[in-house]
């Protein structure tokens, strides 16, 4: 039986490379994760966002996207921004 963890990873790679997703999932079966793109250079968070559900919601039934926490969505530097130690 497929995993819903898997089943998101195989729909987002439909837009995203493999190394572009991390994707986590709770005790729970929620999912949630970092999507991590050039794909969102000079979009603004709701278009990111846009492109992201647009997607899901063909692919997953109402049920299976409430099980979706969210998806953080980063450029590649904003995410090494992000990712960088603070002193």
């Amino acid at each position: 039986m497929e995993t819903f963890e898997k089943k998101i990873k195989d729909i987002l790679l439909e837009l995203f490379p493999e190394h572009e997703l991390q994707l986590e999932t709770e005790p729970d079966g929620r999912v949630s994760g970092f999507i991590i793109s050039d794909k969102f250079v000079d979009m603004d968070h709701l278009g990111r966002q846009r492109k992201i559900w647009s997607l899901l919601r063909k692919k997953l039934t109402k049920t299976e996207q409430m099980k979706i926490l969210g998806f953080v969505a980063f450029t590649p530097a904003e995410h090494e921004a992000y990712s960088e130690p603070s002193f």
